[in-house]
Order: C-alpha cells, then sequence, then structure tokens
C-alpha cells in the first residue's frame, strides 16, 4: 500500500493552525487582559507562524525542484567527463539517501524539542509566556514553548540540513575534473545555472527575514529606523555570503580554465590576426576581389567575440542577478517597516508634494 502523502495546502494549513490558533485562543482564555493584549500586540509571533512557517513549507517543491533541475544540468551540460559518470551518480544518489532518511528527521524533530526544555542562557521568551517576570507559564506559554517553537525550529533544522547536504554534493562535484567551457556565454565556463540555482533559497532567507524584522520592530517600536536598516543590510550581507559560499568550490577549476582559455585563444586570435593581416594589407588584392561578405572578415569577428568571452569569464559562478534576488529577498520586510515609520513618512509626503 501506498503510504499516505497530504498534500502541501493541507500541511500548511493544518501546521500554522497547530502552531498559532491555540497561543491565540489559550492567551485568550486564561491568560487574563495583560496576557492576551501582550500576545495580540506581538508582531514577531504573528510573522513568525502566520508567515514564515508557510513560507517554510510552501517553498519546498520550488527549491526541490531548482536543485533537482541544477544536477541534470551537470550531465545534459555534458560537464562530467564519461568515465566520471558512475561517480557523478554514485555522489547524487548518497545525497538523496541522507534527504530521505527517515531517522536523520527524527533526529532533527528530537533535537528541536530537547531545545525546549534545556535552560539555555540569554534565552528571551515573550512577556505573554510568563503570568509575571520569573513567574509560572500561562497556558499559552506553555503551548508555544512545547509545541509551537519546536514545530518552527524543526523546519528550520530541516532547511539547514538540506543546505549542507547541497553543499556536500557541490563539494563532491566539485572535486572531479569538469569539461568547462571558458567561451560559454554564460562567463562562468558553463556553471551560470548554479548561480541562478542557489538564488533559490532567497525565499527562506525572505521567511527569516520577516521574522527578525517583526521580532525587532516588536521589541523597539519607536526605534530610530537607521539602526533597523543597519541590521537588516548586515543580515542581508552575510545571506549573500552563506547562500552563495558553496559555489566558492568551483573557483580553484573555473580559474585553471580561464587561465587555459586564455593561453588558447591569444594564441589562435594572434595566428589568425597575422594571416588575415598578411592576405588583405601586406599584399596586392587580386583584380574584382569581392571585399564584401568575404569569410576571412566573418571569421575574424567572430574569433574576437569568443576571445573577448572568454577573457571575461568569471572564476565564482554567480551574476548579478542572483546575488541581487537574495539582497533583495532580505531586504524587502524593510518596505513595510519604513512605512511604520513617521519620519519616512513625511519624508514621503513632502516629497509627493513637491512632485506634485
Amino acid at each position: 500500500a501506498r503510504p499516505l502523502r497530504v498534500s502541501r495546502p493541507v500541511r500548511i494549513l493544518v501546521l500554522t493552525l497547530v502552531g498559532w490558533l491555540p497561543l491565540l485562543a489559550l492567551s485568550l482564555l486564561q491568560g487574563g487582559p495583560s496576557v492576551s493584549h501582550a500576545f495580540l500586540r506581538d508582531l514577531g509571533i504573528h510573522v513568525e507562524f502566520l508567515v514564515s512557517l508557510p513560507l517554510l513549507i510552501a517553498v519546498e517543491r520550488y527549491i526541490d525542484l531548482s536543485l533537482t533541475a541544477a544536477v541534470r544540468q551537470f550531465v545534459v551540460s555534458e560537464l562530467i567527463e564519461t568515465k566520471d559518470l558512475a561517480t557523478f551518480e554514485g555522489i547524487a544518489r548518497g545525497v538523496m539517501r541522507l534527504r530521505r532518511s527517515a531517522s536523520i528527521e527524527a533526529g532533527l524533530l528530537v533535537a528541536s524539542f530537547a531545545v525546549s526544555f534545556m535552560d539555555l542562557p540569554h534565552q528571551a521568551n515573550p512577556a505573554w509566556v510568563h503570568a509575571e517576570p520569573g513567574g509560572p507559564l500561562t497556558l499559552a506559554g506553555g503551548w508555544y514553548l512545547v509545541v509551537s517553537m519546536p514545530l518552527i525550529r524543526f523546519l528550520l533544522l530541516r532547511w539547514l540540513w538540506r543546505s549542507v547536504l547541497w553543499a556536500v554534493f557541490l563539494f563532491r562535484v566539485s572535486r572531479l575534473p569538469l569539461a568547462l567551457v571558458p567561451t560559454h556565454p554564460d562567463l562562468a565556463g558553463g556553471l551560470g545555472f548554479l548561480g541562478t540555482c542557489q538564488a533559490s533559497f532567497a525565499l527562506i532567507v525572505l521567511a527569516v527575514a520577516s521574522t527578525l524584522t517583526a521580532q525587532r520592530l516588536g521589541r523597539a517600536p519607536s526605534a530610530d529606523l537607521t539602526d533597523y536598516a543597519l541590521h537588516l543590510f548586515a543580515f542581508a550581507l552575510l545571506s549573500v555570503v552563506v547562500v552563495f559560499a558553496p559555489l566558492a568550490f568551483f573557483s580553484r577549476q573555473l580559474l585553471i580554465a580561464k587561465r587555459r582559455g586564455d593561453h588558447a585563444f591569444s594564441g589562435v586570435a594572434a595566428w589568425h590576426s597575422r594571416h588575415f593581416e598578411q592576405r588583405w594589407f601586406h599584399r596586392e588584392l587580386p583584380a574584382r576581389q569581392e571585399l564584401l561578405g568575404a569569410p576571412e572578415f566573418s571569421s575574424l569577428v567572430d574569433l574576437g567575440s569568443s576571445f573577448s568571452v572568454a577573457r571575461r569569464m568569471r572564476w565564482f559562478p554567480v551574476d548579478v542577478r542572483a546575488a541581487l534576488a537574495v539582497l533583495i529577498a532580505a531586504m524587502a520586510p524593510m518596505v513595510p517597516l519604513l512605512f511604520a515609520n513617521r519620519r519616512f513618512l513625511d519624508v514621503l509626503l513632502a516629497l509627493g508634494k513637491s512632485v506634485l
């Protein structure tokens, strides 16, 4: 019999309700005005369970398809030499086996729950978790620590584990001798698809950034906008570094291919240009020689284009658009933050009046 598969929308709905709805109900029923008001005003909790949690589940298929396409592209683009195909397939199967391991996911789930029962230093809980500072847990606080937080923690650990597995896959593939092409138009020897693939993790960055931004706004709603911007910008830069860091594994081979391409094309270009000049400039042209449409001119242009591409080949397979996708995802939660800031609105209104 086939195992029962629950559709993704149903999973999103169920886990969101399990994580957030009991917190709302228990804080209203048992917490009293102070606890219920504190919960309702806790923007970080609402964003975490109504925005970030659904997003962490919803993007799973999109990212899986992106990674699968990247694995297939190594073979389709003939980057893997025939003699190394068996090794490549073995690497892919090994990573997929770990990716689907039920025991590892069970371990992540246990770890997610275990952290809630540890007395960690500097562990800051929302004000509504306790009926009074240092007092006993409220019912909503108990549900938050025992159910809600382990749930979101498990999803984050799960994505972290998958990211590590993907990085391991890229590292092991980068140890294979790749058939890189210096004249490939993606300016990355044929590995440009990896930058696009890594950019798919921007949605995970967006989920984390949304929670962090909401929590910071909830803790200090009247803080200076510059303080918000600096912290969020630092997180955005860190996100770009972390997301694209695994691609550095390919830098050595890309650099070698670039140098090889420079030397090879320099030699070919010198030979071709020398013979071109000898044919067209250093001797008398035959009578009625047709210059228009002469194949030598086309080949010279083609060679120049190929040489230019080889010279501009990058040693890091990431383009600006891929990096911007992650950067924008990390900075996007700041947009509502800006509109929540009175000074920003005053500047915006003044600017609008001056334009109109």
